[in-house]
Parts: C-alpha cells; sequence; structure tokens
C-alpha cells in the first residue's frame, strides 16, 4: 500500500521492472537479510498497473542466478498490466458485494419493498424481509403494475400516471389500494425512477413500495371524526352544514321544499346529573338510534352537541308531513328506557323551520329552527312549534331586554313600589309588600313579567334581589324614623336567590346596613318552588 525502500520501492516509483543477478553483491538491498537463509542468488521485481497507475509489485527469487532476460522483461510487463486489471476486477466485484450486502441489510430492517422492472415495464425483482411480500413478488413477477389489480388513489386514476411513465419520469409517494379476498382494502405507497444507461437507453423502472394500510385507515377514522359524532356517529356540526348546504342549491335547482327540525332533549340534565355521564351517554346513543328508526334514508339527523339534536327532512312539501314526523319523533323520545337499573324517561322540544319560506341559507335556518326550538320548551316542553315572523320580532325584543337589563342595576334604572297589608277587621296597615318596577329610558316601563324570566335565567336576578332586599331594609327603617308605626316588609324571593349559597349573607348585609329588627323583614316564595322541591 505504502511505497517501500529497495528494490520494491525503484521498481513501484519507477514503473519500471528491476533485475538483480547476483543479490549477494547487493548488501544495501532490504530484501538480502530475508533472502540470504534461503539461499536464493537472483530475483526479479516487476509493477501491477492498473489505470495507467501501479497498484503493487510483485517478487520472484531464484536459487541459480540469472542474467536479465529482455523477452522475460516484456512478458512481465504485460503480466503486471492483466495482474492489475485482474485485482481491479477482483476490488470492483467485492465493493459490488459489500454494496449488495449493505442493501440488503437495509432491505432487511426495512418494511419497504424494493422493486426492479424491465423495459416493457414488467416486474423483473421484488425483494423485501416482509414474510407477505415473498407471495406477493411471485404474483407481481411479470406483470406490468396496472395489471396487478391495484387502483391509484386519485381521480384520474391510472390514466396521469401510465402518461408519466410513458415520459419516463420519476415518482413519489403514489399510493395505490387493492381489495382483499376477505373484504379488506390494502394500501401503498410506491416510488420509482428511471433506469437509462450511459448512452440515454431507457431500461425499465426500479423503486421502493411502503405499506400504508394502518395510516390510511387512521387517516380515514381522523377524517371521519372531524365530520361525525365520537359518541352516536352521527354527523356533527360541520358536516350538517354541509349538507344542508348541497341540500339549499339542490332545492334551487329543483324548485323543493325541505324542513329543519332542532331538537332538544328535557330532563336530559337532571338524568346526566343524576344517573352520571356514562348514563347520560347510553340515553343519547339511545335516542340517536331511534331518532335514526323514525325516518328516511334520504333525511339526516346530526348531534350539534350536549343533547341537541337537529333533522334535515328532504323533500317535505306538505306542512301536514312535517307535522306527521314531528309528532313520531316526539313519541318515540318519550318512551321509557332503563339505565342503571332505573327506568328513565325524557322528552323532547322541536323547533321546525321551512325552506324557502323561514330562511334561505344554512344560517338563518339554523337560527330560527333554534327560535322556535326555545318557544316550544316555553309552552310547556315535550311539543313542537313552527317558526313564524312574530318569533324572531319576539326574540329580537328579547335581546334588546337582556342587553339592556344588564346595565339597568348600574344605571339606577330600578325602584319598588311597596303594596299594603291592611288588617280588615281594624282597617289599619299591617304591612308592605316590595314590588320591583323597571323604567328603561328608552322602552318606558318594562313590565316584570317580561324581565323577571330574563333575570333569572341569565342569573342577574340574584345582585338585583340583593339590591331589592337593600333597598326595602332601608326603605322601613326611613319610615319608623319618619314617625310612622312599624310594619313589616315582605320582599320576594326568587328560585335562583332561594338557592344561592350567599342568600342568609346578604339578608344579614341588608339587615345591619340598615339596622332593621329581623322580624320586621318577610321573605316571601311562590307556590311553584315549593312543589319543585317540598323539602
Amino acid at each position: 500500500m505504502l511505497p517501500a525502500d529497495g528494490l520494491l520501492g525503484r521498481a513501484w516509483k519507477t514503473g519500471e521492472p528491476v533485475w538483480v543477478a547476483d543479490i549477494t553483491k547487493e548488501p544495501h538491498i532490504v530484501w538480502s537479510e530475508r533472502l540470504r537463509p534461503t539461499a536464493e542468488r537472483s530475483t526479479f521485481c516487476f509493477p501491477a498497473f492498473a489505470d495507467g497507475k501501479v497498484i503493487g509489485v510483485l517478487a520472484f527469487g531464484s536459487f541459480a542466478m540469472r542474467e536479465p532476460d529482455e523477452r522475460l522483461l516484456q512478458t512481465a510487463r504485460v503480466i503486471g498490466t492483466q495482474v492489475g486489471q485482474f485485482l481491479q476486477r477482483r476490488q470492483a466485484v467485492e465493493v459490488l458485494r459489500q454494496s449488495e450486502e449493505r442493501f440488503r441489510a437495509l432491505t432487511n430492517l426495512s418494511s419497504d419493498w424494493y422493486w426492479e422492472q424491465d423495459g416493457e415495464m414488467r416486474f423483473t425483482r421484488v425483494e423485501s424481509r416482509r414474510d407477505d411480500v415473498g407471495a406477493a413478488g411471485e404474483y407481481l413477477l411479470g406483470k406490468r403494475p396496472w395489471e396487478t389489480g391495484y387502483e391509484i388513489d386519485s381521480a384520474e386514476g391510472w390514466t396521469r400516471h401510465r402518461r408519466d411513465l410513458d415520459a419516463r419520469q420519476a415518482y413519489r409517494d403514489v399510493v395505490m389500494y387493492r381489495r382483499m379476498p376477505d373484504g379488506s382494502t390494502r394500501y401503498i405507497s410506491v416510488s420509482g425512477e428511471p433506469v437509462v444507461d450511459n448512452a440515454g437507453q431507457f431500461h425499465g423502472y426500479r423503486g421502493v413500495t411502503r405499506e400504508i394500510t394502518a395510516q390510511k385507515l387512521a387517516e380515514q377514522r381522523i377524517q371521519y371524526l372531524a365530520t361525525h359524532d365520537g359518541l352516536t356517529d352521527l354527523p356533527n356540526r360541520f358536516m350538517f352544514n354541509q349538507l344542508l348546504s348541497l341540500a339549499i342549491e339542490a332545492a334551487k335547482r329543483y324548485n323543493r321544499t325541505f324542513a329543519v327540525l332542532f331538537i332538544d332533549l328535557d330532563r336530559f340534565k337532571i338524568i346526566n346529573d343524576t344517573l352520571g355521564h356514562a348514563a347520560g351517554d347510553l340515553l343519547l346513543k339511545e335516542m340517536s338510534l331511534r331518532l335514526k328508526e323514525c325516518l328516511r334514508s334520504s333525511d339526516v339527523v346530526a348531534r350539534l352537541g350536549g343533547d341537541e339534536f337537529v333533522v334535515l327532512l328532504q323533500a317535505a312539501d306538505e306542512p301536514q308531513h312535517v307535522v306527521a314526523v314531528a309528532r313520531k319523533l316526539l313519541s318515540s323520545i318519550i318512551k321509557p328506557l332503563s339505565i342503571a337499573g332505573q327506568e328513565c324517561r325524557v322528552t323532547g322540544s322541536i323547533g321546525i323551520c321551512m325552506y324557502p319560506g323561514d330562511g334561505d341559507d344554512e344560517e338563518t335556518l339554523m337560527k330560527n329552527a333554534d327560535i322556535a326550538m326555545y318557544l316550544a320548551k316555553e309552552e310547556g316542553k315535550n311539543n313542537f312549534q313552527f317558526y313564524s315572523g312574530h318569533m324572531r320580532a319576539k326574540s329580537l325584543e328579547r335581546l334588546v331586554l337582556e342587553t339592556n337589563l344588564r346595565q339597568a342595576l348600574e344605571r339606577n334604572e330600578f325602584s319598588l313600589h311597596y303594596q299594603a297589608k291592611a288588617d280588615l277587621a281594624t282597617e289599619t296597615i299591617v304591612g308592605v309588600e316590595a314590588l320591583l318596577r323597571w323604567q328603561d329610558p328608552k322602552l318606558g316601563p318594562v313590565s316584570p313579567a317580561q324581565f323577571i324570566p330574563i333575570a333569572e335565567e341569565t342569573g342577574l336576578i340574584v345582585p338585583i334581589g340583593r339590591w331589592v332586599l337593600r333597598t326595602a331594609c332601608a326603605q322601613n327603617v326611613a319610615w319608623q324614623r319618619q314617625g310612622l308605626a312599624p310594619v313589616c316588609m315582605a320582599v320576594n324571593l326568587s328560585a335562583r336567590q332561594f338557592v344561592d349559597e350567599s342568600l342568609l349573607d346578604d339578608i344579614k348585609a341588608a339587615l345591619a346596613e340598615s339596622g332593621l329588627a329581623p322580624n320586621m323583614l318577610e321573605l316571601e316564595i311562590t307556590e311553584g318552588m315549593v312543589m319543585q322541591n317540598a323539602e
């Protein structure tokens, strides 16, 4: 590997043979120490060439003294060249062998298949460590890719890919699939490149194939979960909006009508809170099955979230047909079911919106159906209501009231009126009842029947009730200081106030701030509150 000194070094450096007839006369020869014990008298060295370069030196020894032989020297030059070429080929074969070993090692470590095709695009080689590829390889050999039963997962399929192959283009990650005998689908990802020699002659393709069935199934599952409810397997809000948009386009094209039914389960929260979320999930699954059984295959039912469902009733030309379906849905929902050993029963409130009369876009249809559903709840639940224009006006009015109500307390727009309680026997006033009134600067006087339910629902009744308590107690003390006879002050408590944890602290604070004697304050609750929770 490294040029030595002496005869070998001289032959290496000069590229010419070196002949020594008598080594005993060459005391400085490096080999003399080695050759002397063997009784050799002559030595002959000649270089081996490869690609015009010296790659080594061959040395021969003789027991007899031999003078230089020109013919032998010429033969040695030829032999040196042949030996060099032979060694070069051996080295190339070894490099190729090592490369082949590395390739096979990588193939064994990889789940990919390696394959080769000839100029006619027929498979000539398929290798992989996978056991199932052995049979697959035998199946593929001799076939063109489009003859294997695999299809390409794209709109143009094989048409575009074969154009790329005819153009001798490389390709990456082309997804193919094949229906298997057991009914499953196998997916593979294929990458290939053309094989071209130095003269530009095409000899076929080579490449790798990767099994991606698990990946594709996972992608399909993710896609499914993106468009479906994970609990009930019904379409979710996103998917329903897409289906609703398609229904609108079809209805416009063919001049059809359809209905959107917004369904909310009544009393679901009670069951969910009492028996647990697992029981609530079972109830939702059962309700989804019942709703699907009530509909045609062309209709759509989706879960929007929580206990809210929505139905797209296709081709509903007559309101009577929608009424029949709504009644069928209510009858199915109210049927009892057993959960965790308990017989449970829920009802439904349904809001109905018709296309195109009640809306001609997704947002309007969904919003109006939701408004109608809330009216069904206000009407006692377990019923259905069609949307009408006055509902929207009422809904807008409610929204305005709620917005103004949130600011009324800060703006001091509330006042208390006091209704006297008289003893009919003595014709004397023995008490008063505080009545809440609201004077809106824009709307004028607003009836308690309008704003009290909104205050209850939004939770504003708690701070408003706290203000009523303090104001009423302070007014009672002020009357006494003016010299009027002490009378009992009655204050109404809403259901929301009655269950509020800070109620007792609010009462104590009102009495302490005003100085009113506790026996001069009455707290009133409604009969309905007692009926809901007698204890």
